[in-house]
């Protein structure tokens, strides 16, 4: 029998309502002959708000602790869902993220999935039961509660279609697919109704936040077709993402922007050392092999090594350029300060008022398309920071203040072409 696994996010549970429209969308699909896996997340802000009460308690709350508070949001919700699914008449049963088999890392607030043993859930779907999830959380080898860090719902959900060998993965939310940028913030933003994993991958990591990248690379490796659909139309199909030969060749599929950055660049006096690294005290001496480690450390924190800029004068790196998510911050300024302390002329400028202007496809990698996106911006009078690229990507930093001027200004070059013929616009 086929199986399908349909994930709910937590404007889709907000409430009792919600959760009996999300029940009613369950309903419909088992009638079709489907085994279904329901995965859900905790209701509405109720993940925000267990952090804030976490924080009155101790505003350093310990990360194994924090992780057992926030997996109890998930719980509520499964059994308010199964319930709300028995109510139907359909046979429906609950499961934690560890009962299902999530198995993670260690890594607390932030894990990995490295496999799923779902023996309990395939249990429930030869029973005739639909087999409710709790997105979001896992469980390590030690048996300590995990939570797979914001979006990780969407993670839990391609991991499950994948090792249950789904024919798709439907992820409901509050907007009815993918756009050319978030049309909350741009009203002319169009919807693609296919875009392959690559560039769903790209918008994802450089702030779309329609998705987890992490859940599209899982998709990505494991050739699971994602929908993405709104709760509130259910009859709508929404966006396909799958195989780049299934999608349509757009040069730029998006616009991304993400403001959840910090922007640092670190300068550097005219290095005339010459020597070998030091070996006394195990960190180098010259500032060129200094920056390449700084450029190592920084991509273990998980930052692209694609989007940290050296410049160099001579023969001589005299600065290095990045910016990181916000939760990242603290850890990349002690990497900086590691290897270059403030002294010997170096200067370090950190500047949290900014935001990620980025353009994805394909045609990104044609070598006019990043003076195109410099020269767009600067026509509009946005000041231009940091200009970094990718194989399918531009990104450039700039103020934040300016981030609604520069959305519109690069859609309107970008994504209002004949690429777009078979895109809907967003109503």
């Amino acid at each position: 029998m086929a199986r399908l696994v349909q994930k709910f996010g937590g404007t889709s549970v907000r409430d009792a309502e919600h959760i009996q429209r999300v029940a009613k969308i369950v309903h419909d699909a088992a009638r079709g002959g489907k085994e279904i896996v329901v995965v859900v997340s905790a209701m509405g802000h109720t993940t925000d708000e267990l952090i804030n009460l976490a924080e009155s308690v101790n505003d350093l709350p310990d990360p194994r602790e924090l992780d057992m508070l926030l997996s109890t949001g998930e719980q509520v919700s499964i059994s308010l869902v199964a319930m709300a699914l028995q109510k139907l008449g359909l046979k429906a049963r609950s499961f934690t993220g560890a009962q299902a088999g999530i198995l993670t890392d260690e890594t607390h607030t932030f894990a990995r999935i490295k496999t799923v043993q779902p023996s309990r859930v395939e249990t429930s779907l030869r029973r005739g039961e639909i087999a409710v999830v709790a997105g979001f959380q896992g469980m390590t080898r030690t048996s300590d509660i995990t939570t797979l860090g914001r979006g990780g719902s969407d993670t839990t959900a391609v991991a499950l279609a994948a090792s249950l060998k789904a024919e798709c993965c439907d992820i409901y939310t509050d907007v009815n697919g993918v756009y050319t940028t978030d049309p909350r913030c741009y009203g002319q933003a169009r919807r693609l109704h296919t875009i392959s994993y690559e560039e769903m991958l790209e918008l994802a990591s450089l702030g779309a936040q329609v998705l987890n990248a992490r859940s599209v690379e899982l998709a990505l490796r494991q050739k699971v077709p994602i929908r993405l659909r709104s709760t509130f139309e259910p009859g709508d199909t929404g966006t396909l993402v799958t195989l780049r030969e299934l999608s349509p060749d757009y040069q730029i599929c998006g616009v991304a922007l993400d403001t959840n950055r910090v922007s640092f660049r670190l300068s550097l006096p005219r290095d005339f050392s010459v020597k070998e690294p030091s070996l006394d005290d195990g960190k180098p001496n010259h500032y060129n092999v200094r920056a390449q480690r700084v450029v190592e450390e920084l991509c273990n924190l998980g930052l692209s090594r694609d989007h940290v800029n050296l410049r160099t004068d001579g023969d001589s790196i005299c600065e290095i350029e990045f910016n990181c998510e916000k939760r990242l911050s603290r850890e990349a300024r002690e990497v900086l300060l590691e290897f270059f302390p403030q002294n010997n002329g170096t200067l370090l400028r950190v500047d949290s008022d900014v935001a990620r202007i980025s353009i994805v496809g394909v045609g990104a990698r044609e070598r006019h398309q990043r003076g195109d996106m410099i020269n767009a911006l600067r026509q509009a009078s946005i000041p231009v920071a940091m200009v970094t690229t990718s194989n399918i990507s531009v990104s450039a930093v700039v103020p934040a203040k300016y981030k609604d001027d520069a959305v519109k200004q690069l859609h309107e070059t970008f994504c209002n072409g004949h690429n777009f013929a078979d895109a809907q616009a967003a109503t």
